[in-house]
Order: structure tokens, then sequence, then C-alpha cells
């Protein structure tokens, strides 16, 4: 099935609109400070902004690498604390066009109408599946062939805006959430800077979603990580996979013990056993033998301890132990 059967309706945008000469970026983190670092490099000649939201508290924040590269390109840098004030920011700068990544604030109907040639961003689904929260997450639990991201136009509706690009990934048994992060970041930087140019050039070709196939998916908090061993293997493993690091980690309890675990693999053969129990403790490789639902098992080869990866078997020391939901 090609991708406008598959979307919806094709569509160009006109070249007679009125050219871009101010964008502003609408980001946070090292994605997003990449994202912003390739398209400024495609648009030189286009005036860029940065509005940066105030994520100095969370871990993952990279601001002074921000500053940095808005002083090393001459780019002038914004620290908003509120929707109320980034709609005051844009309301001033007047740009004609946006991008956004690593943004957390809620861009409404009133601010996206400020900015003619749109607001940009990116949604880790091959949208129409997947919008809303933890869309990745929800793709590689339900053992989806392909994975990928879409970069989109935001509008009034979730995930619904007109698509400029979207990048497809095949879903590996031996990947885990960080290495198809990797490999969509990899894609969106050797990609969306061309497709991003056509945007300013106005002859890009975008598609409309269709509405008839669209899913939708719930954000996610940490204790949905929560493992239930009756499933089968393969619904375990890519439970765990799917909230790898950079994520809180899918989790298991042993006694009042909280286990995070990091790899899995499943396990070829039939085994009898009661989910959750543990069937053979792999001292060798390190590895423990988990029994799961349906006469299946599951091999958990780490497990988190503290912020470093353990061998299972350094923190599950015997087959007459049970993995299950504590006091949970």
């Amino acid at each position: 099935m090609n991708q406008s059967s598959r979307w919806g309706l094709s569509l160009s945008i006109s070249s007679n609109r009125l050219p871009v000469r101010h964008a502003a970026f609408l980001g946070s983190k090292a994605l997003g400070l990449s994202i912003f670092r390739s398209l400024r490099a495609t648009s030189s000649r286009v005036d860029w902004t940065i509005v940066h939201p105030n994520d100095l508290e969370d871990r993952r924040s990279v601001f002074p690498q921000w500053e940095q590269a808005a002083n090393e390109l001459d780019v002038d840098i914004h620290l908003s604390t509120s929707k109320a004030e980034t709609k005051a920011i844009l309301r001033e700068l007047k740009p004609d066009i946006a991008f956004v990544c690593g943004w957390y604030q809620l861009l409404d109907s009133q601010v996206l109408g400020m900015i003619p040639s749109g607001a940009w961003g990116i949604h880790n689904s091959l949208l129409p599946k997947y919008r809303g929260g933890s869309p990745l997450t929800w793709s590689i639990i339900q053992g989806d062939e392909f994975v990928g991201s879409s970069v989109f136009q935001l509008s009034d509706n979730v995930d619904s805006g007109s698509i400029l690009h979207q990048i497809s990934i095949r879903n590996e048994a031996s990947d885990d959430v960080s290495t198809i992060l990797e490999k969509i970041e990899s894609a969106l930087l050797r990609e969306l800077p061309d497709k991003w140019l056509t945007l300013l050039e106005g002859t890009a070709r975008l598609t409309e979603q269709n509405e008839q196939e669209a899913t939708y998916s719930g954000q996610r908090i940490e204790w949905d990580g929560l493992i239930d061993w009756s499933k089968e293997a393969t619904d375990v493993h890519n439970f765990v996979r799917a909230q790898s690091r950079p994520y809180p980690c899918a989790f298991t309890f042993l006694g009042d013990l909280r286990l995070r675990l990091l790899r899995t693999r499943v396990k070829s053969g039939r085994f009898y056993g009661t989910p959750g129990q543990v069937l053979q403790r792999n001292s060798g490789e390190g590895s423990v033998l988990i029994s799961t639902g349906n006469q299946t098992a599951i091999e958990i080869v780490s497990v988190l301890s503290g912020e470093h990866s353990v061998a299972a078997s350094s923190a599950i020391s015997s087959t007459r132990s049970r993995l299950g939901r504590g006091n949970f």
C-alpha cells in the first residue's frame, strides 16, 4: 500500500504564499538541539529565534548547551515559564513558521493562528496510529512490525495535522526503546532538513491523515510498568524492551524488593511452571529463566541496580523465588 492511500489525500503547498523570513524553534533536550542545528544549517538565511521551556530541574535538561548554540550561531533565545509567556513571546516575534521538539506546553488555536506557515512537530508513531501519549512505547508493546516517527503540522485536534514526512523502522525483537530512538534520531537528522527546505520554499507535498485509520494511546506513568507474568513470553519481552532506559523500566517484585528489568529474551520450547516462578539460574551467563503464560518462558538478562546494569542472577539468588506484585 502506498503512502497516499495509507494516510489520505496528498496535497501541495502553494508556491504563491509569502516567503518565510523568520522561524521560531520551540524546544529543549538533546534531541531538540540536534534537530535545531540541522534545520538552522539548512535554512541559515532565515532569521531564527529559540523559545526554550523552563526545564532546568529536569535531569534531561541541556539548557547550557542551548545557550552555547545560541551564542555560537548568533540566535536570540527566550526562556518561557508558562503558556501565557510563550504566547506573549510569539506575539512579539511574529514568526512566519515554527518547529517544535521537546516542548511540553500546549499550543492552543490562538497561538497556532499567529504562525502563518504553521507550527510543525514530531510524533513518534506512524500517524494516524497512536495519536496521543507514549506512542512509541505502546507501538513496541503491541509488537508492531514497524514503528517510526511522523513530522506533521500541529492543529487544534490531537496529532491530526497534515504529514510532511514519515520515517518507518522495522521493530526487531533485539531492539529496545533506546536503540529505536537512536535509529529515529539518525533518520530525522538525515532526512528532515531537505523536507524542511520544501516548506520554506513553498514546494512541500503534504498528506492528510486518514481519520478512519486513527488510533489513540494514553500517556503512561511509572506504575504502568508492572509486569504481568501470566502473559506469554513474547508479550512480556515486548513490554520490557518498550520501557527500558532512558525510560523508568518495566518492573516486578521479589518479595518487597522492586526489580527493574533492562534486558530479556524469549526462550524457545515448552515450559511448565507458575507465572513468575524462577525455573533456572544460569550463573555462568548471569541470566535467570522465568515461567510465563501459556507454557512459555523468558530469560531475564540484566536488571537495574541503582543506575547500573547488573546480571539478573546477582539479584535473583534462588530457584525457590517467585516474582510478582509484591505489596503493590
